[in-house]
């Protein structure tokens, strides 16, 4: 299997709504593409230096020069990582996933108390029940001594997944109404390409540009291993900010 990706944040508007520590990161390393997405408790400058201190983290795990882990090690040891910082409770959600590029190993999922993807397939989006959640990253002695749990992701080429942060689900419109995320993917994904261009517009339009929590969005498409090396969604990150 490969996978193409891409990803885009829609920041909250300062000063009013102080910028969060939303996470979106991908490594293609030992023949695998690893991708992380997570959201620091809290805002501001402290959030937003905890999630760049977890993507420098999840960087060096995935793509160091000695064997990777499988996913839900890296997960622990990023839960090691934001429980040693001096933070107070501070905790992130994360999920990490796993996509070997060959068609002989599974594709794998670990989530830390985030939000489950959405799979995309046929014009229909469906949450990924079957993911049970571990712990958020940096609470996971606070629950009795959890540990993350790696499950497989079952994806046939063709079929793409929407990762998110909860400042997407909780974005209202001025009546108050959440964004309905699984219902606009399934529409704009039948009949809109880029995907995560069109859900920008689409959720900029919703809210009338108002976010209370900063917005991230990561779609990963999956294809058969014989497809072309360079199967990237470029630009990988891409950042918008209300006028």
């Amino acid at each position: 299997m490969r996978c193409a990706f891409s990803w885009i944040t829609c920041p909250a508007p300062a000063p009013t709504c102080p910028s969060g520590g939303d996470i979106a990161c991908a490594v293609e390393a030992q023949g695998a593409v690893r991708l992380l997405i997570g959201d620091v408790m809290g805002h501001g400058a402290r959030a937003a230096q905890t999630a760049a201190a977890v993507t420098r983290a999840f960087r060096a795990l995935a793509g160091g020069p000695a064997p990777c882990p499988p996913p839900h090690v890296i997960a622990t040891r990023l839960h090691e990582f934001v429980a040693a910082r001096d933070c107070g409770e501070e905790f992130v959600t994360a999920l990490v996933v796993c996509v070997p590029m060959d068609d002989t190993t599974a594709a794998e999922i670990v989530c830390c108390g985030h939000p489950r993807p959405l799979r995309l397939r046929g014009g229909c989006a469906t949450l990924l029940d079957a993911v049970p959640p571990s712990p958020p990253l940096g609470l996971f002695d606070l629950a009795g001594g959890a540990q993350a749990r790696t499950e497989p992701l079952h994806a046939s080429p063709g079929d793409s997944l929407l990762l998110y942060t909860d400042g997407v689900t909780d974005a209202r419109d001025p009546a108050g109404r959440p964004y309905p995320l699984a219902e606009r993917a399934a529409a704009l994904s039948a009949d809109s390409w880029p995907l995560l261009q069109a859900l920008r517009a689409d959720l900029l339009r919703y809210t009338e540009g108002n976010f209370r929590d900063d917005a991230t969005l990561l779609h990963l498409r999956f294809t058969r291993a014989t497809a072309p090396e360079d199967v990237r969604d470029r630009p990988d990150a891409m950042s918008f900010v209300r006028n």
